[in-house]
């Protein structure tokens, strides 16, 4: 019998719906890169796969990345292939290939080195894995950028204050907030010369430009498929390349005292299995999409770069980070903005109601100060269409 709450929770949600994708003009910095393909196959297979463990007919080893119906075993080489790194496993979201990586890689009280724009999952990762962690600073604004030139010096610090190197060097290869992309070469000769692993965040890279780790040096790779790789959420990757992944891909050998049971064929940080089910199908599904969309990034550079110049010209809107801009992420300090939300009375949620009203989404409610947005798969009109929006907004206020 159904209860109060049930009921209740079933009429309250039953009519919900979200028709973002189909009606606006989506700037959200955190969804741009993972809209799913407007394709009839990749919506069918996420339907197809839908239910539960609807991956696991056959899975005969218990190994996710050994299923071969569906050809799960594939996409996993394929990945891997596609990133150029030497193995990969799929992953519940990129904070938990993060924590897989510190956790498998370090020991309690150990210090590993991390860029401080690194996203909030890097240091909740380290502190979960109880490890200590030291800063590359940044140069503040208006450019935020990381200052590759005292890494040596943290690495001898380290040395000094604790009898031992740090365990890992930590590098965003393009950070979250500021949409800065980071030249890997320097950080990683130094990394390497000290015999220290480089663990490279892609979580904004991986499926939005061509991405080659061995080029870029990482020995570990972690990315956001729900993020950047056009993929339903949560779902991530871990690529990792010899001999690490011998490390972090390492097999359970626990047997109990009593029952004398063994999971020989589940590996520890995987905690056995990730993504057994629709998640990962719509990984699949979303794959040649994405491949193809990489030969693209030019492209989405030179839209990047227009936008933030045609804002800028707006008068009292500057954009913060690198210039010119090498990604789709832009952030701005906006006081033309914050001096109409000043005096409306709506505060700073008028932005958010203007812009919803022109169709343009993604601007985050009641922030007027700063803004940040991705111009990532818009075309060049939907680009100039909000810039005449935003104009708009600024002369009639």
């Amino acid at each position: 019998m159904m209860n109060k709450f049930t009921k209740g929770y079933l009429q309250k949600y039953r009519n919900i719906s979200r028709d973002i994708e189909e009606n606006y003009i989506n700037l959200h910095p955190i969804q741009a890169g993972g809209r799913i393909p407007n394709d009839p196959k990749v919506l069918q297979t996420i339907i197809d796969f839908i239910d539960g463990y609807s991956t696991c007919d056959f899975c005969l080893t218990g190994k996710l990345n050994e299923i071969s119906t569906p050809p799960i075993c594939d996409l996993h080489e394929d990945l891997a292939i596609f990133c150029d790194m030497d193995s990969a496993r799929l992953t519940p979201g990129c904070r938990q290939a993060q924590f897989s990586t510190i956790h498998a890689l370090t020991s309690p009280n150990d210090t590993i080195i991390v860029d401080s724009l690194a996203h909030y999952t890097t240091y909740i990762s380290a502190e979960r894995a109880g490890v200590n962690i030291v800063e590359i600073p940044h140069n503040g604004g208006p450019l935020y950028e990381l200052n590759f030139d005292i890494v040596s010096d943290l690495i001898q610090k380290i040395k000094n204050n604790t009898g031992k190197k740090p365990k890992l060097l930590f590098l965003t290869h393009v950070d979250y907030n500021y949409g800065n992309l980071n030249d890997t070469k320097e950080i990683s000769k130094i990394a390497h010369e000290n015999d220290i692993p480089l663990v490279i965040n892609g979580a904004y890279s991986i499926g939005r430009m061509p991405i080659s780790g061995k080029k870029l040096g990482a020995d570990v790779m972690t990315a956001s498929l729900h993020k950047s790789f056009a993929s339903p959420a949560p779902s991530g990757l871990l690529l990792v390349n010899e001999p690490y992944d011998k490390i972090i891909f390492k097999s359970s050998e626990i047997q109990s005292e009593w029952s004398k049971r063994t999971f020989h064929n589940k590996e520890i940080e995987l905690l056995g299995c990730t993504l057994p089910g629709v998640i990962t199908m719509g990984i699949m599904a979303a794959f040649p999409h994405v491949i193809n969309r990489v030969k693209k990034w030019d492209d989405e550079v030179k839209k990047a770069q227009f936008f933030s110049k045609a804002m800028e010209n707006l008068g009292e809107i500057y954009q913060m980070g690198q210039k010119p801009h090498q990604h789709d992420i832009l952030k701005f300090e906006t006081p033309a903005f914050q001096k109409i939300s000043d005096k409306h009375p709506r505060k700073g949620f008028f932005l958010y109601e203007e812009l919803k009203r022109n169709k343009i989404w993604g601007i985050q409610p009641g922030l007027t100060k700063t803004i940040k947005l991705s111009t990532y798969g818009q075309s060049w009109d939907n680009l100039k269409y909000c810039i005449e929006i935003f104009s708009k907004i600024i002369n009639s206020f």
